[in-house]
């Protein structure tokens, strides 16, 4: 394995507490394939099965449900979780390329039955099933908090609880958007224009600073205050 990924898997959510000698000794009886797309190539479709669990090694992916974009997952981002683990067994939504980009699948067979493969690494197979138990709970109260702002009355009170979601995720007022205004716009169900609208509003109420999908917030009490409407 090329020592770059390896670098990158040690970062990832999924081998969390694990050096290098472990990654690499691990990798092995649970990496399934690599594979390269091109920009708006589409990784699987609604109906689809899914090759495996996913870590985006290069790039960012687009996921679409009902010819809308919901989010976008980047580089070491982890892509299929909720798929592979559920009883369906099909995928729900669409994912494509948003540029050229490369990504690494892992087995679903590593993380539900004992490994087949007689190695001496238990101990890591346990620590890293334990990792992904704490990234879907993680994953299914972020959803939670999701649903919480998309109810929201408003589009104002929107936009302030995504901000103010992003800054307690990044435990910083400078931060940059994941989506970007399109995306950001489709996500909310709104045309982009509104959306603006809104962020120039912010922004002339000296709330926020903006450039593209980079953010500062100025006035944090006030964003929380819109947010809590």
């Amino acid at each position: 394995m090329e020592k770059a990924v390896t670098d990158l898997l040690c970062s990832n959510t999924i081998f969390n507490g694990l050096n290098k000698q472990q990654v690499e000794a691990v990798l092995p009886c649970m990496l399934k394939s690599i594979q390269e797309y091109r920009p708006e190539e589409c990784v699987y479709d609604k109906g689809d099965d899914v090759p495996g669990l996913g870590i985006v090694l290069d790039g960012d992916f687009v996921i679409i449900d009902n010819n809308k974009v919901t989010s976008s997952i980047e580089k070491n981002g982890i892509l299929g979780e909720a798929i592979i683990f559920s009883s369906a067994g099909s995928n729900e939504y669409r994912v494509i390329a948003g540029g050229k980009a490369k990504i690494l699948f892992l087995s679903r067979d590593f993380f539900l039955q004992p490994c087949a493969k007689n190695c001496k690494s238990r101990e890591v197979h346990m620590e890293i099933i334990g990792n992904m138990l704490r990234f879907l709970g993680d994953r299914t109260a972020l959803l939670n908090k999701k649903i919480s702002y998309l109810s929201a009355p408003d589009l104002k009170t929107k936009i302030a609880m995504y901000l103010c979601e992003l800054y307690e995720t990044t435990h910083s007022t400078s931060f940059t958007m994941p989506l970007n205004r399109d995306r950001l716009a489709e996500f909310f169900s709104v045309a982009r224009p509104s959306l603006s609208r809104e962020l120039i509003g912010l922004k002339n109420q000296g709330i926020i600073d903006f450039h593209r999908s980079s953010v500062s917030i100025i006035d944090l009490t006030e964003l929380y205050s819109i947010a809590q409407n």
